[in-house]
């Protein structure tokens, strides 16, 4: 797991395997061990290289995290593949991670040679999302510490099944409580000021998967539809799970990304 100094921002990266790159980008609040999973799986056919963004896991915390924003961190993850000579990379961006993968088609466009965005959306905040994000901003401020906030965040990311898998449970925790407070601020500030990026899909000339869980109630079965007839790409459906079906259902989201790289 190198760490690399990218524009004054050390960043951990996982990189594993060999082959066709794939570069995995995660969800608010978590961490890259998130694909764990996934890179276990890919491994043997590929070189999967998963970030933790600034603060989040085992990066450092930003120096200004008033001053994120997705398009410096996707300038970051394009700074990253230029330490590890990668000029090109199937993206796979969940959540937040997906809006970082969008910025990334928007200002690296050669960098994307697929993209995969997992339960995420197209649509910038509403003005209630970005209330609340401030909301949660003014309590770290404020004092409010990071496992406090993580606790009702993960109960929202999951469904009501996985809810009662005490060990899924525990992880996801785990996972969130690894963050700084100048991380989850900065990723609060870069998702609350990213842009629409309807149009930017709409004349995306790139090949895609749309993978979303059935019961995701943050960004639901409809916005996937919408990221489908947007890219003209794939759309998975996965039973049964919430937001994060690459850990509630990880042998069914490795199945359908498989058959995606592989072109099947």
């Amino acid at each position: 797991m190198p760490l690399l100094e990218v524009s004054s921002q050390v960043v951990n990266v996982v990189d594993r395997g060999g082959g066709d790159p794939v570069v995995f980008l995660h969800a608010f609040p978590l961490q890259a061990a998130m694909w764990d999973y996934q890179v276990e799986a890919l491994a043997g056919d590929h070189r999967c290289l998963a970030i933790d963004l600034p603060g989040f896991g085992q990066s450092p915390g930003p120096a200004d995290p008033s001053a994120a924003t997705l398009e410096r961190w996707a300038g970051l993850v394009a700074g990253v593949l230029d330490q590890l000579d990668v000029d090109a990379a199937t993206i796979v961006g969940a959540s937040m991670g997906g809006y970082l993968a969008m910025e990334l088609l928007r200002h690296h466009r050669e960098r994307v040679r697929q993209l995969v965005l997992a339960d995420t959306k197209a649509r910038s905040d509403d003005p209630e999302a970005t209330r609340r994000r401030t909301a949660q901003q003014n309590e770290l401020r404020g004092g409010a510490e990071v496992g406090s906030l993580a606790k009702g965040t993960v109960e929202g990311l999951l469904s009501a099944d996985s809810m009662s898998r005490t060990e899924l449970v525990g992880y996801v925790h785990a996972l969130a409580e690894g963050a700084t407070p100048e991380g989850w601020m900065a990723a609060l500030e870069a998702m609350k000021r990213r842009p629409d990026s309807m149009l930017l899909l709409r004349q995306a000339d790139v090949r895609a998967l749309v993978v979303v869980g059935e019961l995701d109630r943050v960004t639901p079965i409809a916005e996937a539809m919408t990221l489908r007839s947007l890219l003209k790409g794939e759309l998975v459906v996965m039973p049964n799970v919430g937001h994060l079906p690459n850990l509630e259902d990880p042998l069914a989201f490795n199945d359908a990304l498989t058959q995606f790289l592989s072109g099947s």
